[in-house]
């Protein structure tokens, strides 16, 4: 399965927004969420892995590569 690293900046709103509602739509459909590796003061970093499909809808503004290690 493809795989992702996002980050979030806390202070947009806008984007919070938009992943949010991302994880409620495709969270049960992803085989991996790590933990949160940001600062929750001013980003939250994630990395994904769950089917392309999902990947694409996430907000292109917070995508941050596709390569991590478990």
């Amino acid at each position: 399965m493809p795989r992702t690293n996002i980050i979030v900046i806390v202070d947009d709103r806008g984007e919070v927004a938009a992943v949010d509602a991302w994880f409620v739509k495709w969270r049960s459909a992803l085989s991996h969420v790590s933990e949160d590796f940001g600062w929750s003061c001013c980003m939250h970093i994630w990395q994904l892995e769950g089917p392309a499909e999902a990947l694409a809808e996430l907000p292109p503004s917070i995508v941050a590569g596709g390569e991590w290690t478990s």
